[in-house]
Order: C-alpha cells, then sequence, then structure tokens
C-alpha cells in the first residue's frame, strides 16, 4: 500500500466520522435554536405584563392619592394589581428565561460554526493522515468545549428540532457533496 493510498483509507475513515458529527452539530444547532426561540417567548410573557402591571399600578396609586376618599374597592384592587405584578416580576427573574434564551442561542452559533468547519473540510480534505489526525482532534476538542458550555436542552424541544433538522435535509443524509481526491461524492 502507498502512501496516498494509506492516506486515502484514513480520510474514508475520516469522513465516516465527520459525517456523524455533522448530523449531531447540525442537530444541536437547531436544538439550542428552538430552545432560543421558546425561551425568549417566554421572557416577553412574563415581562410584557409585569411592566404593564407596574405600570397601572404606580399610575393608580398616584391616582389614589389624589382623592382623600379612595375606595376600600380601589385600595383592594390596587393592592391585588401590586402583588401580581411583584409576582411577575420575581418569576421573570428566579426563571430567567432571557438569559437562558441568550445561552441557547450562543450554543447554536457555536454548532453552527463547527457544522461549517466540517462542510469546508469535505471541501477541502487535508493531504495527509498526519492532517487528518490533527483536524480530527482539533475538532473533537471543540464539539468537546462546546456539549460542555451547553445548557441542557429539554427532551420536547430536542424532538421539536429533530423534525425540524430532519425536514430541511436532503432524506436524512448530510446536506453537502464531498470531494474524494478529485472524486465528487455526495448527494
Amino acid at each position: 500500500m502507498t502512501t496516498d493510498q494509506g492516506d486515502n483509507v484514513v480520510w474514508d475513515e475520516a469522513q465516516r466520522v465527520l459525517d456523524g458529527w455533522y448530523r449531531r452539530a447540525r442537530a444541536s444547532q437547531f436544538a439550542h435554536y428552538t430552545a432560543a426561540s421558546r425561551y425568549a417567548i417566554l421572557n416577553r410573557l412574563l415581562g410584557i405584563p409585569s411592566i404593564a402591571l407596574s405600570a397601572a399600578a404606580g399610575t393608580a396609586l398616584f391616582a389614589s392619592l389624589q382623592k382623600d376618599t379612595a375606595s376600600v374597592g380601589l385600595r383592594l384592587a390596587l393592592g391585588l394589581v401590586s402583588v401580581l405584578a411583584a409576582v411577575l416580576a420575581a418569576l421573570q427573574t428566579f426563571l430567567a428565561f432571557g438569559e437562558r434564551a441568550d445561552k441557547h442561542r450562543g450554543a447554536g452559533s457555536t454548532y453552527g460554526a463547527i457544522r461549517r468547519e466540517i462542510e469546508q473540510l469535505h471541501a477541502v480534505p487535508p493531504r495527509t493522515a498526519n492532517g487528518v489526525e490533527a483536524v480530527m482532534t482539533r475538532l473533537r476538542e471543540r464539539l468537546d468545549a462546546a456539549a460542555e458550555k451547553a445548557p441542557d436542552v429539554p427532551d420536547r424541544t430536542w424532538i421539536k428540532a429533530g423534525k425540524k433538522a430532519g425536514q430541511s435535509a436532503s432524506g436524512g443524509t448530510v446536506g453537502y457533496a464531498t470531494r474524494d481526491r478529485g472524486r465528487e461524492t455526495g448527494p
């Protein structure tokens, strides 16, 4: 076996591994962007009513101070609106949906960058077995670091993202053509 043949065998095996990494990076990218969208919506669903109720309570408080004879019902309603606004603000702070959305957006971006790097490797593969090994090691380390830093994605979100990723892939295969030492392969 010549050196070129040995390099081709190494690259063929590397392509198989890269295809799996590509699919997982793509699924992770979709899952994190889906989670980011969900948490951004939840953040708005808590934040907008909290702001509106706080503004209404503050305005009503000043209006009731103008009247010496504020009714008991008005004071009770004002108190309930104030409590509800405080509860919503506390929930928004405790659940931190905005912060969660940002973390998922960052993780999705990281997985997207890794996915594009894998696409680039298929377009311009390393020429030697040592080059393949160096690239694969770097990619594995990046995937490990991304997985370690990424927030957990709820199961329901993984399922939704998996369907979305599957719909945009062509037949469930890696959606790019690869070049094997001058020979085009792919869907």
